[in-house]
Formats: structure tokens, sequence, C-alpha cells
């Protein structure tokens, strides 16, 4: 039986590798993005995969994508939950707008697709949920509040639905990628200081580089995959070094 898995934010980044990546390993992929043209970028070419334009934050639209995935395909066996923003400011300065669209991206955007996704895995007698935190959400650095208070709150989520989820073979895991070369990595960024900032990535990275989606897409695939069968309710750094590296200089 052909496995199927349903992928969020897969119209760039790490959430098009994953998708891309997943196909190639036999899925049929649902690519989800709130750029439904993204996402028909993203499944181009692809002999088993659907494109569906999802906003996160809405109930009603990520149940309607679960059903697609499940009408299409005949089932649901995993879900990559990707889909994420970043604002940074001090709490003074974001507004209450800034803060909402973060978190209900981000945390609330990841109850709601593993809401609706857990009755589908449930039916196919169990699956696997992948969730993506962050570095900064167990370190920080200035101005990164509510995308770190997001991130940590994915992080503290996926332990306790791992818990709750045993009991039907559902696992549920989270990935901690560190800097990785995405939209999301440098949208905030003047395009003229990208270069220097991006030397200066890499200086600070114990490995020397910042990491390809690719990369990130290759640890999610596994935690779906049956190899990390026995793998529920933790987390997994890929961050180059970085959590592991001190700032502190003797």
């Amino acid at each position: 039986m052909t496995k199927v898995a349903l992928v969020t934010g897969a119209g760039s980044g790490i959430g098009r590798a994953t998708a891309r990546l997943l196909h190639e390993h036999g899925y049929s992929v649902a690519a989800l993005d709130i750029n439904e043209e993204a996402a028909r970028e993203t499944v181009a070419g692809l002999d088993s995969a659907l494109a569906v334009g999802c906003d996160v934050r809405s109930a009603e639209q990520i149940r309607r994508a679960v059903a697609t995935a499940e009408e299409r395909f005949a089932g649901l066996d995993a879900v990559a939950h990707i889909a994420g923003v970043e604002v940074d400011r001090p709490v003074d300065v974001l507004t209450e707008g800034q803060w909402a669209q973060v978190v209900d991206t981000n945390l609330k955007g990841t109850y709601l697709v593993c809401a609706a996704a857990i009755p589908s895995l449930r039916r196919r007698g169990g699956g696997a949920i992948v969730t993506t935190g962050s570095v900064l959400g167990r370190v920080s650095m200035p101005g990164v509040t509510a995308y770190g208070a997001s991130k940590a709150g994915i992080e503290a989520l996926t332990r306790t639905m791992g818990l709750d989820y045993g009991p039907d073979n559902i696992r549920v895991n989270c990935v901690i990628p560190g800097a990785t070369d995405t939209p999301l990595m440098w949208d905030l960024l003047p395009r003229d200081e990208i270069p220097a900032l991006r030397v200066q990535a890499e200086q600070e990275i114990p490995l020397g580089r910042i990491a390809a989606p690719v990369e990130i897409a290759q640890v999610i695939a596994f935690l779906l995959s049956d190899d990390a069968g026995f793998v529920t309710g933790t987390a997994v750094v890929v961050d180059g070094g970085q959590l592991a590296k001190s700032s502190v200089s003797v």
C-alpha cells in the first residue's frame, strides 16, 4: 500500500524539499501552502501529488485540505507540518496583530493541523507526525519574541502529543532546524547586508556552513518512516552544532 503524506508550507524552503523527498521515497503527497501557486510549482512533474491552497490559521481550511488528501489518496499516514512565519520585534514595539500572526501561524497552526489529521491517521491504524521547532525556541536573539515563544510552545506541544497518541500507534516528533538557506531566513534582512550576514552565520556554526533545506527534509523523512518506529515525543536538533557551542570563550 502506498503511503500518503500531507506537508504544510510546501511552497518553498524546507516544506518544498520535504514534499519532493517524500515523493521520491514513494509517498503520495498532498502539498499545502497559503500560496497555492507555489504549492503547484512544488508538485509540478510529480506523478502522485496534489497541491492545495491552505492557511494553517483556519481550522476550516485545514479540515478541507485533510479531507481532500484523504479522498484523493484513500488515506493519510504521515504529516510534516512545516508552515511558519517570523516577525522580530521587542514586545513594546511588536503589535498585537504581529504577535497573533506569528503565534497563530506557528503554534495554533500546529494544533489545528494535528487535530485535523489525527482522526485520519487513526483510521489508517496509526502513522507519524513531525512538527517544526527552531533553535530559537531554546536560545534567543534580541527581538525574537513571538517567534521564539511559538517555537518553544511547538516543542512542548509535541512532547505531550507523543504521550497522548502513542496508544493509537501515532508517533509525534519535532525537528529543530538551525540556520537553513530558506526564504524565511533572509526575508527580514536588507538585501545588501545578506552576503556579509551569511558569512557571519557560517562562522558561528561549528560545521562552517548553513544547511540546505533538503538536509532538514532528510531528518523529517526519517522521523516519518518505519525506521524511526520507536521514536516519539522527542525533538531532533539539526543545527550543525549551533546549540552545542557556548557563546563564552575562555
